[in-house]
């Protein structure tokens, strides 16, 4: 054997554990990425389930529905936390259909790679991509449904 055929044969396999690793670290991160939004959407949903049915329980016992002024108040805010879980749901969605994109990207990336060629990559904002943008909102409502129950249930205590 040559030291040509040698030399190409070690690039061919360096290659080749080149590619193996950056697969396996892609598919750690992508494990990792998609764990976290769970959790992230987990809390949050809960949270406005809870405050919603914090919501329910406040209206049954302490004050009753006749009585209860700033209703409009109320439905808002049951409005905003079912909005959070509306939104959480298409933002899952979105978030796997990104990953699916992003995944089906690098695949179609590899055969360059092998071939020695530099792939080009579609550039993503991170601020402003679907995912963040459904992220900021389900944050937003929530925020937005916690004002609106404590103005409620700050007019009908005091």
């Amino acid at each position: 054997m040559t030291t040509q055929e040698q030399y190409e044969k070690d690039l061919e396999e360096w290659k080749n554990q080149t590619l193996t690793v950056c697969r396996n670290e892609m598919d750690n991160y992508w494990r990792i990425h998609g764990e976290e939004i769970n959790k992230l959407d987990k809390w949050i949903m809960t949270i406005a389930a809870g405050s919603f049915g914090l919501s329910f329980v406040f209206i049954d016992t302490i004050v009753p529905v006749n009585t209860a002024a700033y209703l409009p108040v109320l439905f808002s805010a049951w409005a905003c936390f079912l909005a959070v879980l509306a939104v959480g749901l298409i933002g899952s969605m979105a978030s796997a259909l990104l990953h699916l994109a992003i995944a089906a990207e690098l695949n179609s990336a590899i055969p360059l790679i092998q071939e020695g060629k530099r792939p080009e990559y579609k550039k993503r904002g991170v601020f402003l991509s679907p995912n963040a943008v459904l992220g900021y909102a389900q944050i937003a409502l929530f925020i937005g449904g916690c004002v609106c129950l404590i103005l409620f249930v700050a007019k009908n205590l005091l």
